[in-house]
């Protein structure tokens, strides 16, 4: 499950508008249902739609946008476990979480796209006393009800966009727990936690547990009362005497960083909108043989020559790296942050992405996911190697017919000479080409 809000201008922000296409879809799109709440107009729809504008054109102060649009997207699998009720339940479970519970909305769910999908058209100014509500921090909200709802529904869980560090923290528990106990004072902490990417600071009265290579300012770290009550500045320093700083240069073996995001916004338009796959699809496609070619790689220039054979090279950009398309169809050398595959650069070689926790075995193989593969400082690639499968232009969807297999290859060597994408050739194919083909 995924959540995002779609965000508009306030000179765009139409409740009519919204609540028609939420209540009607449009071309290519079904209706599933529609409801309302928090209306005085009870389940009359298009009323609500007038009670909702009424009420936004009350509040004559804000000049920012009044409604607040929520997409909510299931995986279709799970669409067919969760019932009309269901899907009602969890948006008041969003309501409550972004503080709308009391607010008019509008819903819809739409149905035959690739990801069957909820929209939700909150009112952002209170029916009482006009005043606007906007969540802080409203992305942490949905995210943290995402996760919530597929536990209680039993959904497949998404990654999400971002992991959090207090979630880092949590799945390591016991080993950071484990640490603390075997330490014999602050430098052989230190040691321990580094093996985790963790460090123990002073911040203001008291400690936290940090993330190696974050500032402070970042917010990647949590006050060690809050991990365990008997882990207080005070109770470590009986412990171990007064504060010091880490010495560095401990073995790290894994490193917080947040989690790429799901879907890249501009290469799903591009998906949607042509029905080709994207750059950003196929490099996520090809996750496992990149970490395998970590794996098996003793120098940086091995690892080029395995991405060269599908078209990919790595190169430095900004503060981190970046997957580049030598090979393909891309325009200008497409690119895509290293981390989406799993796995992060660091000065020394590449953090092999981590393993499921039931499989996780760190710590005792320089070659297993989870672990540092030493391929010393990084070089650039020295060019020349072989391309064998490189990206390509490709349906997103699988061609299932003789009808389908030959448009595409009609689309191919044509495409140049038409203006149009494979999802309107596709859909004319017959229609452009029947006479030709006898058909």
């Amino acid at each position: 499950m995924i959540s995002k809000r779609i965000q508009c201008e306030p000179k765009n922000d139409n409740i009519k508008r919204l609540g028609l296409y939420i209540g009607a879809g449009h071309e290519g799109e079904k209706l599933f249902a529609k409801w309302t709440a928090g209306c005085y107009a009870g389940q009359d729809y298009d009323l609500a739609i007038d009670e909702i504008k009424a009420t936004q054109a009350m509040n004559t102060r804000t000049k920012k946008e009044k409604t607040y649009h929520m997409v909510v997207s299931f995986h279709p699998e799970d669409f067919e476990k969760l019932s009309l009720e269901d899907f009602k339940d969890i948006e008041k479970e969003f309501a409550a979480a972004l503080g709308f519970e009391n607010h008019q909305r509008l819903c819809g769910i739409h149905i035959n796209t690739d990801n069957p999908h909820m929209h939700v058209a909150y009112n952002m100014i209170y029916k009482e006393k006009y005043t606007r509500h906007d969540p802080f921090y409203d992305y942490y909200k949905r995210d943290k009800t995402c996760r919530l709802l597929e536990e209680k529904y039993k959904l497949k869980v998404d990654v999400g966009v971002e992991q959090q560090f207090s979630d880092y923290v949590k799945d390591r528990q016991s080993d950071v727990k484990h640490a603390f106990d075997i330490a014999r004072d602050w430098q052989s902490l230190h040691k321990e936690l580094a093996v985790y990417g963790l460090t123990v600071q002073m911040r203001g009265n008291g400690c936290v547990l940090a993330a190696i290579g974050h500032k402070q300012k970042d917010g990647h770290h949590i006050k060690l009362s809050d991990f365990d009550q008997n882990l207080s500045k005070k109770k470590l320093q009986v412990r171990f005497g007064s504060y010091e700083k880490s010495a560095g240069d401990y073995e790290v073996k894994e490193f917080f960083q947040r989690e790429p995001k799901r879907e890249n916004p501009k290469a799903k338009d591009f998906e949607t909108k042509t029905g080709l796959k994207s750059f950003d699809t196929f490099v996520i496609e090809s996750k496992e043989f990149i970490v395998q070619a970590a794996i098996k790689s003793d120098t940086w220039q091995d690892f080029h020559q395995e991405l060269a054979r599908i078209g990919l090279e790595v190169n430095p950009r900004g503060a981190g790296f970046v997957l580049t398309d030598i090979g393909g169809k891309t325009k200008k050398n497409s690119s895509i942050p290293f981390s989406k595959t799993g796995m992060r650069i660091a000065q020394t070689g590449i953090i092999l992405e981590r393993p499921k926790k039931e499989n996780m075995n760190r710590g005792r193989n320089a070659e297993q996911p989870g672990n540092l593969k030493i391929l010393g400082e990084f070089e650039p690639s020295q060019g020349g190697y072989t391309i064998e499968k490189p990206y390509r232009f490709e349906p997103v969807k699988k061609l299932k017919s003789a009808k389908e297999r030959e448009a595409w290859k009609i689309y191919i060597r044509e495409q140049k000479q038409h203006n149009y994408n494979w999802i309107k050739f596709n859909k004319n194919f017959q229609r452009f080409y029947g006479e030709d083909y006898g058909m």
